[in-house]
């Protein structure tokens, strides 16, 4: 026990300072463009985890031209980029707002929402969900 408190320590001592100095954690060259950064979803309610074992899911969909998703809800947090083209998001109780491409958001939870694609062509969209092994990242709307 008594070793491996010091490893521990002896750990912490050489990586304390590079973990916690997030200017230093980037290699020369490599620059980042932050996208969101929130405690709350695009709808200012808060971001909630559920219990279990993490798990992370991430998907591309596309929204063909005039498509739209099934109206649903999401019991877990949920990151979304547009990646190309344009949508509508209509969301239970709220006024509709529009995405389009490099734009991101967090996504509502347990909230009905429906998205529209209203670009002329397909929409394509990054959706990562923050979740738990054994918990559905996506219900359909009753």
């Amino acid at each position: 026990m008594k070793r491996i408190c010091e490893i521990t320590t002896l750990l912490a001592l050489l990586t304390g300072p590079a973990a916690f100095a997030q200017e230093n954690a980037l290699p020369a060259g490599f620059e980042t463009q932050p996208l969101v950064k929130s405690s709350v979803s695009r709808d200012n309610e808060p971001i909630t985890y559920p219990s279990g074992t993490p798990e992370m899911i991430s998907v591309i969909g596309t929204l063909a031209k005039e498509g739209r998703t099934p109206l649903h809800e999401h019991p877990v947090p949920v990151y979304v980029y547009i990646l190309e083209g344009e949508i509508e998001l209509r969301t239970e109780g709220k006024e509709p707002h529009r995405y389009k491409t490099g734009e991101a958001f967090i996504e509502t939870q347990n909230r009905k929402h429906q998205a529209f694609n209203v670009a002329d062509g397909p929409s394509k969209i990054l959706a990562v969900f923050v979740g738990a092994q054994g918990t559905p990242t996506t219900t359909a709307a009753k």
